[in-house]
């Protein structure tokens, strides 16, 4: 909507207002002075300068006075309103214009002198500079003067010394050869290119090892190991690669040092001349070998010791003659191939290595028999007049005599004496079976085995197996007795002592005799056995009758005794110079009560 178009009576356009906004004008400098001229007002009051005239703002326009005024020149399109106030705008004026700076004289007239003297003072620059980087630049150095070259961002000055030695040192580094200080094998190879030290050192191969020889001495007994019976090799090559690298390698240790490459190659040559370095190629040989070689040593060394044993025994004169005794001897393979390989390994040459053996004395020894081997033990038994009876016990006894048992060796009469045949000459004599007598080949034996026993008892050896008769015998004391039946029932012992035992036995004039040969007891020691009956088992007192049709029609045979039985432990009791000392149980036997039995027809 245009400005002619408003309605300036409508109150809306009068809405009020908390604080009306007033423009304030910018005049030029003749304003600026106008105002200088003006009177100072008094401040108006807030409401004075939002109207002309002291009329409240808010009344009807037709009681308001209307004071006939004379307006500036409106703006074009502007509605004449009498009521407000109009202001025309101050317009600024242009600066005037400002006169130029004026140089001074001397500003003016010595530019082109200034000049001069910059381009003078930069040619100059460049000329020093380029005098200074000559020798960098184009490689012409100034004899009497100083020369210079920028690197790294530094300027540095031009030693002719250093150069010349850097010249130096360069020309020595980049020699084909193994630099000098450096020794191979215990020879100089310094100076020498890789081929020619190769050929010094006799190259490579199973002809060209380094000599290594290790002698094992035990006792009187030498051997040697070197390369003639051990299959070696050596890398050389690898080695004399490693010589030649000295020097020519650099380290991490320069980092964030002024040190250059160069300069730690330098360093470590030269350190050479004075801290010389020794290296040594590896030689390879066949562990196997070795390995093979000392377990030959171990066994041709190794040996248990050896007990002497009994030699002769003169059965007249009761003496013995004993082998000799021999000393165990060890070594420690493990440990003797360990300290070979440790030997070999660091090169060795024409070395010895001592082992001392360890000696083991044998527990029984000839000069241990010949002093206390004695008789422990005997015992004697009275046989029967059956002369068949007493060949049985004969044979048995000859088959028994002379036997010896090495100590933990066990005796068994059946597998001494073997099957008693006639063939052996063995004879038909009483024997019992199944609570009868009767006749057997080889009866009668039973009293070997039982007077063995009683030796065997009284020499403080280790029974093992012993079984009573069926009933008492009447040559020895009841409990006392040891039978023996092929297969079945055996009589054995052991040797448990640490020398040897040796068994005589024989039958003269219807005696049967055994003697137990060995380390004495002790001094006046002895042992005796002593029985006794616990219980006495009475046979059934009603007579068992047994129909036999192979009998006579009307007559009878008692074939079983009535007899008591027994229940008897034996003791072995120990004696010293005669007076009881202790007492063990060695047994208990047990005879069974046999019913009277008579056949009949």
């Amino acid at each position: 909507m245009a400005r002619n178009d408003l309605d300036v009576n409508d109150p809306s356009l009068y809405t009020p207002r908390d604080r009306p906004h007033v423009e304030r004008a910018s005049g030029t400098q003749e304003l600026q002075k106008q105002l200088n001229t003006r009177p100072v007002a008094k401040p108006p009051v807030q409401n004075d300068y939002l109207f002309d005239g002291d009329e409240a703002w808010n009344e009807p326009l037709a009681e308001l006075p209307n004071d006939e005024r004379k307006s500036a020149v409106r703006a074009k399109g502007e509605t004449d309103n009498p009521y407000a106030k109009r202001r025309e705008p101050v317009r600024k004026k242009a600066p005037a214009p400002q006169k130029p700076h004026k140089l001074p004289r001397w500003y003016t007239h010595g530019r082109p002198v200034l000049y001069a003297t910059v381009i003078i003072i930069c040619m100059s620059a460049l000329g020093f500079l380029a005098v200074m980087m000559m020798p960098q630049m184009a490689g012409y150095f100034w004899k009497d003067l100083d020369n210079y070259a920028f690197i790294n961002g530094e300027i540095l000055r031009y030693d002719k010394d250093i150069v010349d030695n850097y010249k130096q040192y360069r020309d020595y580094l980049q020699q084909d050869m193994i630099y000098q200080g450096i020794f191979v094998d215990n020879t100089y190879v310094g100076g020498q290119s890789i081929a020619k030290a190769s050929e010094m050192l006799g190259g490579n191969g199973s002809s060209a090892v380094n000599p290594f020889s290790v002698t094992i001495s035990i006792g009187n007994k030498l051997w040697t190991i070197d390369q003639s019976n051990v299959a070696a090799t050596r890398t050389l090559d690898a080695t004399l690669q490693a010589a030649y690298a000295i020097g020519r390698q650099n380290t991490t240790d320069i980092i964030g040092t002024n040190r250059t490459p160069f300069r730690q190659r330098v360093d470590t040559v030269l350190d050479l001349l004075d801290h010389y370095v020794y290296l040594k190629s590896d030689t390879t040989y066949d562990h196997d070998a070795v390995r093979v070689m000392v377990e030959d040593i171990v066994t041709y060394v190794n040996r248990d010791p050896v007990d002497a044993q009994i030699n002769t025994f003169d059965f007249n004169t009761r003496s013995f003659s004993f082998t000799e005794d021999q000393v165990g001897v060890s070594i420690d393979g493990d440990a003797l191939y360990a300290k070979v390989i440790e030997r070999l390994d660091a090169g060795a040459q024409n070395e010895t290595i001592t082992v001392d053996p360890v000696l083991t004395e044998a527990t029984v020894t000839k000069e241990k028999l010949e002093s206390n081997f004695t008789m422990v033990s005997a015992f004697t038994t009275k046989t029967t007049s059956s002369s068949n009876r007493n060949t049985n016990i004969d044979l048995a006894c000859q088959a028994i005599n002379g036997t010896v048992l090495m100590p933990g060796e066990t005796f068994s009469f059946n597998s001494t004496t073997g099957e008693r045949t006639r063939n052996k000459g063995y004879k038909e004599a009483g024997a019992i079976s199944g609570g009868e007598t009767v006749q057997q080949v080889g009866g009668g034996v039973c009293q070997v085995s039982t007077t063995l026993f009683n030796a065997v008892a009284r020499a403080d050896l280790e029974v093992i197996s012993r079984s009573p008769h069926a009933w008492p015998s009447t040559y020895v004391t009841i409990g006392e007795d040891a039978t023996v039946d092929w297969p079945n029932l055996d009589f054995q012992f052991k040797n448990n002592k640490d020398t040897p035992v040796f068994v005589i036995m024989y039958y003269k004039n219807r005696e049967c005799s055994a003697e137990i040969w060995g380390m004495t007891l002790g001094e006046g020691v002895s042992i005796d056995l002593d029985s006794k009956i616990t219980r006495t088992i009475d046979p059934p007192s009603n007579v068992l009758y047994v129909q036999n049709a192979e009998l006579a029609v009307g007559t009878s045979k008692e074939t079983v005794k009535a007899r008591t039985g027994y229940v008897v432990e034996t003791y072995q009791v120990w004696y010293v110079n005669g007076q009881e000392t202790k007492r063990t149980l060695l047994h208990t036997s047990t005879y069974k009560a046999y019913q009277r039995t008579v056949e009949y027809n």
